[in-house]
Formats: C-alpha cells, structure tokens, sequence
C-alpha cells in the first residue's frame, strides 16, 4: 500500500505509514474533525445528530417512507422513528399513513417545517464551505464522485441488487 503525505497534525512526529491510506483510519479522523464542527450547528438550530438530515431527505422527498430514510441515512428505524416524532411534535413533519397500506408513514415538510429546513440550507451552505475550504471546486467534485460510487458499491447486497432505497445525486 502506498504511504501517503497526509500529516494529521502540523509538524507532528507521529508516522501514520499505511494509516493515511486506510479508509476506516482516515474516516474515523475527519468524522471526528466534522462531529467537533457540527456541535455549535446543532446547538445553534436546537437538533439532535441526525434530524437535519432527516429533515432535508424529507424536502428533497416528499412522502418518503420511513423505512425509506432508514435505509437511505443508514439509521435503523427506531432511531428514525423517534427523530421524526420529535420533528412532528414540533411542527416541523407531517407523518400521513398511506390509505391502503396502515403501516406505510408518509412523511413531508409542514410549512413551518419548510421554513426552517430553507433557513438551515443557508446556514448548512456556509458552514460546508468552511468544512471544504482547503479543496478546490475541481477536488470536491471529484471528493464527492468517489464517495459517491464507494456508497452505491456498499449500498447493494451480496447478489448485486440494491438494498433499500436508491440514492439519486444531482
């Protein structure tokens, strides 16, 4: 494997050798780095980890089910169940159950809820473009494309069908 120049501290001694080229090592780390940034973000919009991007699958989804953002968030459901609860109590979701199928949670934005989620689309906007701020345009493209075909690749099952729902980028 080749070794990599990725340093994680400036001037540091520590050798990382194959490390920096490990995908479980070098996610652990950024996920780390994003989680300490999101803090204040979440605190600023009164959220638990999770809920914004429940509420953004459900803009961008009217009436996607619930097992849909399970599987497309990769939450297990109850996770998913109790943030769109909180969500709905908060005026934010709209949870319909489908007519032929009771078991079938439609969910959408309230008004409010659609509101709020184009408040924080801004916000989440400025705060990406600090997150990204050492890559160029050119380089998150490509970020994005590999990261991309690496979720497709992970997303289908042992017979090559996809698992749960599908993830269409734009």
């Amino acid at each position: 494997m080749k070794d990599f120049d990725y340093q994680p501290l400036p001037n540091s001694k520590v050798e990382l050798g194959y490390l920096a080229g490990d995908l479980t090592f070098m996610t652990r780390v950024l996920s780390a780095h994003i989680r300490v940034a999101n803090v204040e973000f979440q605190r600023e919009w009164d959220t638990v980890s999770g809920s914004l991007t429940l509420l953004s699958l459900i803009g961008l989804n009217p009436e996607i089910s619930q097992n849909d953002l399970a599987a497309v968030a990769v939450m297990k459901k109850s996770a998913v169940t109790k943030i769109v609860t909180d969500l709905e109590e908060r005026g934010l979701v709209i949870r319909d159950k489908h007519k032929s199928d009771r078991r079938f949670n439609a969910l959408t934005l309230s008004p409010e809820g659609e509101a709020f989620w184009k408040d924080m689309r801004k916000r989440s906007e400025m705060r990406h473009e600090h997150l990204l701020h050492p890559l160029s345009a050119r380089d998150r493209e490509k970020l994005f494309s590999l990261l991309g075909r690496l979720i497709a690749h992970y997303s289908e099952d042992r017979s090559g069908s996809r698992s749960g729902a599908s993830i269409k980028s734009h």
